[in-house]
């Protein structure tokens, strides 16, 4: 019987300075559209929305005393127990937010390890753009999560402006879209993996039988093929 799960739980992080932002204003487009894309498949979903800001002493003080409070082990907590995290920064100086950086480093490095994170940032103009994939994506591998591979970058102008999106970029709407339906997918293979029965190890090595061809002969192309192992004297 298939022990998939029933409730997908989605952790929505903004580290926005103001109220209201335009990075929870993003942050609520992924976890709007990831909620939508996830929920075809007939099942829950619960999204959680933390506003770093409120935070910050807390995140403050952990830096310094490497002991995190009530709220902040709290939040943690709910990392922990997330099946995904949407994290959206403003992006300052072609990085992100000092708040959003100073939360990542007052937190334990195992709780990303596999966790599927989907990363977003905002700022005033596009030339900050590139902050995501030079700032942001490295920090995110650093600490071995599951990164989405469509990250969401949003600048002023790109909000309610869908319809006149630059012709050779897609408008924020299909951009985030395009990530929700990619964290979707890594999550619902997630699931499939654990519902999988285990392979019979004899099933590999039978024989080819009339129901069961034989495979494919190799190319001849690849005939003198080595394996590297071989190469390197590694038999």
């Amino acid at each position: 019987m298939s022990t998939a799960p029933t409730t997908y739980r989605i952790l929505a992080l903004s580290a926005g300075l103001s109220t209201p932002s335009s990075t929870r204003m993003l942050a609520d487009q992924l976890t709007r559209e990831s909620a939508a894309a996830l929920g075809t498949d007939g099942v829950e979903v619960e999204v959680t929305t933390i506003e770093l800001r409120e935070h910050a002493h807390e995140i403050t003080d952990a830096l310094l005393t490497r002991f995190p409070g009530e709220r902040l082990s709290l939040v943690i907590e709910q990392i922990r127990a997330a099946d995904a995290v949407i994290a959206v920064t403003p992006v300052f100086n072609v990085g992100p937010s000092g708040l959003f950086k100073m939360f990542f480093d007052a937190v334990d490095l195992e709780i990303w390890k596999g966790k599927p994170l989907l990363l977003g940032a905002t700022a005033g103009t596009a030339r900050h753009s590139l902050a995501i994939d030079y700032a942001i994506r490295p920090m995110a591998g650093y600490l071995k999560a599951d990164v989405v591979p469509t990250a969401v970058f949003a600048a002023s102008a790109d909000f309610g402006a869908d319809t006149e999106g630059q012709a050779d970029e897609l408008p924020l709407g299909a951009r985030v879209r395009r990530a929700a339906g990619e964290l979707a997918a890594m999550l619902r293979a997630r699931r499939g993996e654990a519902a999988q029965p285990a392979l019979d190890p004899a099933a590999d090595a039978a024989p080819a039988t009339a129901d069961a061809p034989a495979a494919p002969a190799l190319d001849p192309e690849f005939s003198d093929f080595v394996p590297m192992g071989t190469l390197l004297g590694r038999r």
